[in-house]
């Protein structure tokens, strides 16, 4: 369990860092429950956590109805949620799902292949 925890904190930090514009960056299981969460300072302090519940089952619901068109058009690789204020990127990855948020001032496709590419490499030295 340690190992894993050690894991989800090591990707975290691993897509944190890959870009300035990535605000914060979270595991989630597919109930909805944070498993790993970093943020820069300022984003954690403009999104409580309370809010932050919804916000994860509203992610879980939107990947899991997505996989139920997977065997016609294929797995998600990823989310984009674009907003007035910034974008959110969410990587279905097994049963859990990894949220991402980024000012709007990049190009959020090239950086969610980018992060896949993060992504795919952290998993293979789990």
């Amino acid at each position: 369990m340690m190992s894993s925890h050690v894991s989800l904190e090591s990707l975290c930090g691993s897509i944190l860092r890959s870009n300035k514009n990535i605000q914060s960056v979270a595991v989630i299981n597919n109930r909805g429950k944070v498993l790993e969460k970093i943020a820069r300072p300022l984003f954690a302090r403009q999104f409580p956590d309370h809010l932050n519940e919804f916000f994860c089952m509203s992610c879980v619901l939107q990947i899991s109805m997505g996989r139920d068109f997977d065997e016609n058009y294929g797995p998600i690789n990823y989310h984009i949620s674009e907003r007035s204020n910034l974008i959110m990127i969410t990587f279905p990855i097994n049963e859990n799902i990894i949220i991402t948020t980024i000012n709007k001032s990049i190009s959020s496709i090239t950086l969610s292949k980018k992060i896949i590419h993060i992504i795919n490499d952290q998993i293979k030295l789990l």
